[in-house]
């Protein structure tokens, strides 16, 4: 079957591969809101249609604004771009970074925007006794030992959805202040759990960056819309350095009417922990399966050794019944016997 994409979502390439067409293939690689965009989204670009005879807004007004007042945040603290994707290749270098430290496993595209970038990576691999989180020891011990200029961490971690400690998230916080290294969170999950949030300690922790993505929650992937959220000074250096109308029109338009649905907000928040602990309860029901607890739209499983490797698991479900999962070796620092599935 050869080897398939390290990305979840890639219906298209996989299809292609299988000579089908991608609404054939359940997608459950990708973890994106079962209840697709909210309704009315479709209205919305329709009644703003000859918005597209001209540029898109260069500083994304509108889309900034309403970020600002859902977080109940500055406009000045809010950076948007073309998906958190771009956000994160342009980090390394509007930061000048040199040096960092990566808490692995997480979304592979940091890894490759920073040595793109020339920055030396410390890598600390986590381990699923503590579901996939540093421990506070782990992190001091590799900043003793590689001092970075930057710590890299994502909140709910994926691919396990786990969240951190209390206690690693103010030792992160403190260090930050104490000693002005980059403390960059990656929240693209955190819609699931809002109240876990780092935003909070933003006003105290300069050199503090959250990366959020509307595409996971809202169900729009194909629509590239992505954000910060940081300290006023961070801010206004990353705008002054990324390109101008990144945005395309359609996605400011999307970001917005998003953020306002109060309805497909809850449905979702009660839709997902539904779900999510009905398949953590199926899975776990199986024999030889391990699933890890998480907090967001997607689960994480490991297959002891009687059993066949996820890659066999994946490659079975695909041919039989055109159900595409997340193989776990895809990640840096899992094996080949973890796959992810959405909920």
């Amino acid at each position: 079957m050869g080897n398939f994409p390290v990305h979840g979502g890639n219906v298209y390439e996989v299809a292609s591969r299988l000579h089908c067409q991608p609404e054939e293939i359940l997608d459950y690689s990708a973890s994106i809101n079962p209840l697709g965009p909210p309704p009315g989204l479709r209205e919305e670009f329709l009644k703003h249609f000859d918005r597209l005879q001209h540029y898109p807004d260069i500083h994304n007004q509108a889309l900034v604004e309403d970020l600002a007042v859902f977080h109940g945040l500055g406009r000045d603290q809010v950076v948007v771009g073309n998906g958190s994707t771009e956000l994160i290749y342009w980090l390394p270098r509007i930061l000048e970074l040199t040096s960092a430290l990566m808490v692995l496993p997480t979304f592979s595209e940091y890894q490759r925007a920073f040595e793109i970038q020339g920055v030396k990576l410390a890598k600390l691999f986590t381990r699923a006794g503590n579901g996939f989180q540093p421990t506070v020891e782990e992190l001091a011990r590799m900043v003793e030992k590689h001092h970075p200029e930057a710590i890299l961490v994502t909140h709910p971690g994926s691919p396990a959805g786990s969240l951190l400690s209390q206690d690693v998230r103010e030792w992160l916080l403190r260090i930050g202040v104490n000693e002005g290294r980059y403390c960059i969170v990656d929240e693209a999950f955190i819609d699931f759990c809002e109240g876990d949030s780092f935003k909070r300690h933003l006003s105290e922790t300069p050199r503090l960056i959250l990366l959020r993505s509307m595409t996971k929650f809202y169900g729009i992937p194909g629509v590239r819309v992505g954000y910060l959220l940081t300290s006023p000074g961070m801010a206004k250096k990353m705008s002054g350095l990324l390109p101008p109308w990144s945005v395309s029109t359609l996605a400011q338009i999307a970001g917005s009417f998003c953020l306002k649905q109060k309805d497909y907000q809850q449905a979702t928040l009660k839709l997902v922990a539904e779900e999510r602990s009905a398949l953590e309860g199926n899975l776990g029901n199986q024999p030889g399966f391990q699933v890890f607890p998480g907090r967001a739209n997607y689960l994480l499983a490991h297959m002891e050794p009687m059993l066949p490797t996820a890659k066999t698991l994946r490659e079975h479900l695909l041919q039989q019944d055109r159900i595409l999962i997340r193989d776990g070796a895809s990640f840096d620092g899992l094996g080949e016997r973890y796959f992810r599935v959405a909920v």
